[in-house]
């Protein structure tokens, strides 16, 4: 099929000119000697890896108070649908928060006081997790979403207009608060997340394929425009802002450009093995909405009549049932696993680079919880 035949994928972005090698070779089974399969190993040995949010527990505590120190008071409607998630729904996993905070321990000089972290690099914390947020209030407009993390969504609860200005409104606080870093490699990195986000979203939106680019080239582009920017770029910040090293700044780049791609993935595994207890949101939910995802490409191979469907966007009654019986009759998830499992290894051989500390186990043990998440 067209995606096997170009295993690699490369993505052009005018920060880094050579663009991304995502070494994503569909033949190649995950590694069985490093990355996941070592710390599994590791783990039933009866090492116990430091827990990557409970190294950063006081500071993701604090996050919230901060980001509503930034929100401000003076658009109470605003205030009150940006707090919406903050508030009243779990809050979310905050991963993206969590990584930008190991990244600058693991990498921060020793003379850096305040417990390793700068405070630069908590405001950089914070304005990720709002543009990450931001994005989430955009895409269930789009959407049509009635439930994020387990809570009526902004739009469901506000209507959209006012779902799409509380996103505005949350990116405009986190574009201030960016300005006010002062560092200007920082804020192009940052500004970059934002115009990724909205490529993404017109990709997904868009579906199909580009000339010459096929479905799952498409597919990763996508990917990394929507999830592994957000996650490369900010990782990178923390490091400039740390002062850290050129080749300290490109670990944690592709860190988390590969974190991002192995959390899609397992976005997408679990859209058809989840629940709604556990999603927060219905399962087959890409599905109902018309997106395409690994599983889906995957099972093309064997499953040709799913093409149709894809081509239509499941817009047929039945559409959606039909694509959930070829994707469960095919290893399209199996490999699809198989897919997040690599990203990851390639997530833990980056970060092992970095001199031994507890943040860079840490970090190593976040992309093994990123593969084997359950919600």
């Amino acid at each position: 099929s067209a995606w096997v035949d170009s295993p690699t994928v490369v993505v052009a972005d005018p920060l880094h000119p050579g663009g991304f090698d995502f070494h994503v070779d569909l033949e190649r089974p995950p590694s069985t000697t490093s990355g996941v399969a070592a710390f599994v190993r590791e783990r039933e040995a009866g090492k116990v890896p430091p827990d990557p949010f409970a190294l950063v527990q006081d500071e993701i505590t604090t996050l919230s108070s901060g980001i509503r120190q930034l929100l401000g008071s003076d658009h109470p409607v605003l205030e009150l649908c940006a707090r919406h998630f903050f508030d009243w729904g779990d809050g979310g996993k905050k991963i993206r928060p969590t990584m930008v905070l190991l990244l600058a321990l693991a990498t921060n000089p020793p003379s850096h006081e305040h417990e390793g972290l700068l405070a630069s690099q908590r405001r950089l914390a914070e304005i990720t997790e709002m543009i990450h947020t931001a994005s989430l209030f955009h895409d269930d407009v789009i959407d049509k979403a009635d439930t994020r993390r387990g809570v009526e969504s902004v739009n469901k609860a506000y209507g959209n207009k006012l779902a799409i200005l509380a996103g505005d409104f949350l990116l405009a606080r986190a574009s201030v608060a960016l300005a006010r870093l002062r560092n200007v490699e920082v804020v192009e990195l940052i500004s970059s997340i934002i115009e990724h986000l909205v490529k993404g979203e017109v990709m997904q939106m868009r579906g199909g394929h580009l000339q010459d680019v096929s479905a799952l080239e498409y597919y990763f582009h996508k990917n990394y425009y929507k999830t592994g920017s957000l996650m490369a770029n900010s990782c990178k910040a923390a490091v400039v802002l740390g002062g850290g090293s050129a080749v300290d700044q490109d670990i944690a780049f592709a860190y988390g450009k590969h974190i991002g791609l192995a959390f899609q993935l397992v976005d997408d595994v679990l859209d058809f093995e989840g629940t709604v207890e556990s999603l927060g949101k219905p399962a087959l939910a890409d599905l109902r909405a018309g997106l395409v995802t690994a599983p889906v490409l995957l099972a093309v191979e064997k499953h040709p009549e799913l093409q149709s469907l894809i081509d239509r966007k499941f817009s047929e009654p039945g559409d959606v049932e039909k694509a959930l019986a070829c994707v469960e009759a095919s290893d399209g998830l199996e490999r699809t696993k198989d897919l997040a499992v690599a990203q990851a290894d390639l997530a833990m051989d980056s970060i092992m680079q970095l001199p031994p500390s507890e943040a860079r186990e840490a970090l190593a043990h976040l992309a093994f919880k990123v593969v084997a998440r359950s919600r």
